[in-house]
């Protein structure tokens, strides 16, 4: 009897819900590696809107491709910010809805 066949049909079987698995992994941390780089963005941001610089803002915002959104509330503006993040596995686009963006946002207090 030969096993070598019947392996290699279950290994080429297995191989693209492996591809997936592992392309989805990869694509999974490339939008947390994302979240936390424009969590990083928010943080420098806020310190520019805190000391009134809009213009370093949209500087800043239009080089790296980021969108701000601004809502005031009160006492409190809610600081905004999101990235379109590419999915490149196969399939995973059509479970996260292409585009994908991620969001962050944070409420300061207002003097």
């Amino acid at each position: 009897m030969n096993n070598k066949g019947q392996a290699l049909v279950e290994f080429v079987m297995i191989l693209p819900v492996f591809l997936f698995i592992a392309l989805g992994m990869i694509d999974f941390g490339n939008v947390l590696h994302q979240k936390y780089q424009l969590e990083n963005d928010l943080d420098f941001i806020t310190d520019l809107y805190q000391e009134d610089k809009q213009s370093e803002i949209n500087n800043y915002t239009t080089l790296k491709k980021i969108n701000v959104n601004y809502d005031y509330d009160g006492e409190f503006v809610m600081i905004e910010l999101s990235k379109r993040v590419k999915i490149t596995t196969p399939g995973l686009n059509l479970i996260l809805k292409e585009p994908y963006y991620v969001t962050v946002g944070r409420h300061i207090y207002e003097q």
